[in-house]
């Protein structure tokens, strides 16, 4: 018997209640197949999903039983009517509604809830709210393969603190942390939306611009989040200062690997703390 034959067919009524929930997450049940989603109003956010996944929309439930049968109705309208007409066309035992369909409705909101949140925490920095590391090599693994696809340039900026440890050794650690956040904060303004800034672990961070083209516009950035952790702190009372050395790699002028231009950066990030911190440098693959 095929995977398909054993699946059970499900009609959900009301998308607009529950709809977009039970669509994600029955979507990825291999034993559950959608046959039907219903709703008068063209724009309930579930129906985009349905598109998406090649759910027929329905805007009224007589003509979805019919096309549907024989499957498994949730009524997530709270119209009893429609669980009685439902259940006549249906059977009764093929019919979740009122406060069955409620409560399903609420568990199945709270567990999708509760898989963004984990999902969200597995990839993001639980201090500063930025992505980890985990999110930032995917981002960059996606940004490499739209530069080489349309033939553009990444630059990837590698950032390290200059002072933070003596800030948090002699201030504490509840200043370095609001020191940390800070920095964050100063680092996004620097960027566009569509660029990414992570935080890779204790005072480092890193950035990824993409579509730099061949102009100056990735010192322009440097330069600018320079100059913004340049400007002194003002944290729980305490005022204090930091620098920032930030190293660059350009794909695919330094490497056209993730892993590569990572350390190519980071390279050059040492670079500019040899150089004297607080400033930039550039560095390719291979270069001593």
């Amino acid at each position: 018997m095929s995977n398909q034959a054993t699946k059970q067919k499900v009609l959900v009524i009301g998308a607009g209640r529950g709809g977009t929930a039970m669509l994600e997450l029955f979507s990825e049940d291999p034993s559950i197949q959608i046959v039907g989603i219903v709703d008068s109003n063209s724009a309930a956010p579930a129906l985009r999903i349905a598109t998406n996944l090649g759910v027929p929309h329905f805007s009224e439930v007589a003509t979805a039983i019919q096309a549907c049968r024989p499957c498994l109705a949730f009524n997530l309208t709270g119209d009893d009517a429609v669980s009685n007409f439902a259940e006549k066309e249906l059977g009764i035992e093929n019919v979740v509604g009122g406060f069955q369909a409620r409560f399903l409705w609420t568990l199945l909101t709270r567990l999708k809830q509760t898989n963004e949140q984990v999902t969200h925490l597995a990839h993001h920095d639980g201090l500063t709210g930025l992505p980890n590391r985990i999110l930032f090599y995917d981002r960059l693994n996606q940004a490499i393969a739209r530069a080489k696809r349309n033939k553009e340039s990444v630059a990837v900026l590698f950032l390290d603190l200059d002072g933070f440890k003596k800030i948090n050794d002699t201030l504490g650690h509840n200043i370095g942390d609001a020191l940390l956040i800070e920095t964050a904060k100063r680092i996004k303004k620097c960027i566009r939306e569509s660029d990414t800034v992570a935080r890779m672990g204790g005072d480092e961070f890193t950035a990824i611009l993409c579509d730099v083209g061949t102009g100056n516009g990735k010192e322009i950035v440097a330069q600018k989040i320079l100059d913004a952790i340049r400007a002194p702190y003002q944290l729980h009372e305490q005022t204090c200062s930091v620098g920032v050395s930030i190293g660059i790699a350009l794909y695919p002028d330094s490497s056209g690997n993730a892993e590569e231009l990572v350390k190519v950066a980071d390279t050059a990030m040492y670079l500019a703390k040899d150089g004297g911190k607080n400033c930039y440098r550039f560095m390719r693959a291979g270069q001593s």
